[in-house]
């Protein structure tokens, strides 16, 4: 473990680092100019669609990361050790990615999509299952949009909460929560280094994380509401807060396995008795992690379906016709089931090679939930596999995802990968009696 320390570890994965920070951004403004170029064709309006659905999983890997690292504050295991410096990376990325959103809102709602091609949804079958705006982004900021009677009681009632100058203003307010949060974290961190390890700066840790992983809570509630779930106005889900927060900290907890493995692969021995439990550590969260997912998604169905609302039900028929069932499908065994029994084999988080590839499967399924949430909202009931405006998302997602690699990639390398003076640098991660045998024995 000796190698796997402080300087010496970034020293040697500095190359590595930034070969890749090349590569993300290379692919990032591949992606984007696709998209950008497909805009042209496809039209204006449908490229910010792509783009609200590509921004969703870098903004759920970056607010993930700020999460865990402040739930590693408030813990003590040694999983948060070693990825407090990728988590706090991600996170200061966040002033970036706020500009980033700012663009992409302002173009949502200023009625730039008047410049692109009309939508022909009004013309499906299934087009009453949710109105879509060809001038915004979010329906409800269409004052010209005409619903049916009972879908426009209820948009009409939300009006004071649905509003531009209301959304404009929570959004603001809560990029600047969470950078105020990112930066007394990262402060603290820089003053262990250079201070060294005290009380005083762990408890001080602690005091921003714990009201802060509320204020992330309840931030969340608004957010989703907001960027999400207003896409389809009438429709409203007491569990769907819950789906999009915890999903975060699902694809935080994969790309940080990525991360770790990326970081240490060919320069330690991830066969070692430290690394192996680490990555245990990290295979048995995701776990827990894809598990807990399935729960809360599954909850949500089932309410939805016993109450059978008005309000409600849309949102699921929008997502089993007209080619969504097949997505479906694909979401529930690529997202549970494969991930599950996979990760139920013991050797599979002791094996950095295997360990990666389900962490990347399930960050790709992330990006299947996310366009499974989002997309319908624009084409419910109806879904064209192969057409420029599929291939138009996927570049805006490959696009915004690589730029913001470039960009978490640069600030690893800014600071050692490893807390120099965090008080678990010499501990042992504790584990069953069968580990502490097996590795004794291995060593022996």
């Amino acid at each position: 473990m000796a190698a796997d320390s402080t300087h010496d570890l970034l020293e040697k994965a500095k190359p590595r680092i930034n070969k890749a920070a090349g590569t993300a951004l290379v692919v990032g403004l591949a992606g984007l100019g696709t998209a950008a170029v497909l805009a042209a064709v496809v039209g204006v309006g449908p490229f910010f669609r792509s783009l609200l659905i590509g921004y969703i999983l870098p903004f759920g890997l970056m607010m993930g990361s700020l999460v865990l690292l402040m739930i590693q504050w408030c813990t003590a295991g040694y999983w948060g050790y070693v990825a407090r410096r990728p988590l706090e990376a991600a996170t200061r990325t966040l002033p970036a990615m706020a500009l980033i959103f700012g663009l992409i809102a302002a173009g949502g709602l200023t009625g730039v999509f008047e410049i692109g091609h009309g939508d022909t949804h009004a013309e499906h079958p299934n087009a009453n299952l949710n109105e879509v705006s060809d001038h915004r982004l979010w329906p409800w900021a269409d004052h010209e949009l005409e619903y049916p009677h009972h879908e426009a009681l209820v948009v009409d009632a939300k009006r004071g909460y649905l509003n531009v100058p209301f959304f404009a203003a929570r959004s603001v307010v809560a990029f600047v929560i969470w950078i105020a949060l990112m930066l007394a974290l990262n402060r603290v961190a820089r003053r262990e280094d250079a201070e060294g390890s005290s009380q005083k700066l762990r408890d001080l840790g602690m005091q921003f994380s714990g009201p802060g992983i509320v204020i992330y809570s309840i931030t969340m509630l608004f957010i989703s509401t907001d960027w999400s779930m207003s896409l389809q106005p009438a429709w409203y889900s007491s569990m769907y807060p819950v789906i999009f927060g915890f999903s975060q900290l699902l694809g935080a907890m994969c790309l940080n396995a990525v991360v770790f493995v990326f970081l240490r692969k060919d320069i330690v021995d991830l066969s070692s008795g430290r690394n192996k439990k680490v990555m245990r550590d990290l295979g048995s969260l995701i776990l827990g992690f894809v598990v807990f997912w399935t729960y809360i998604s599954f909850s949500q169905y089932l309410l939805i379906w016993s109450a059978n609302l008005k309000e409600e039900v849309p949102y699921y028929i929008a997502r089993t016709n007209g080619g969504w069932q097949y997505l479906t499908a694909i979401l529930a065994f690529g997202h549970f089931v494969i991930p599950f029994f996979v990760l139920l084999l013991r050797e599979v988080s002791r094996s950095g090679k295997w360990l990666v590839r389900v962490a990347v499967f399930i960050l790709a399924m992330r990006y299947v939930d996310i366009y499974w949430q989002f997309k319908p909202a624009f084409s419910p009931g109806r879904w064209n596999f192969a057409s420029l405006e599929t291939v138009m998302d996927l570049g805006a997602a490959v696009g915004l995802l690589g730029l913001w690699g470039f960009l978490f990639l640069k600030q690893l390398g800014k600071h050692d990968l490893l807390p120099a003076n965090d008080n678990r640098r010499e501990t042992e991660p504790v584990h069953t009696v069968s580990d502490d045998v097996e590795i004794a024995a291995s060593h022996g």
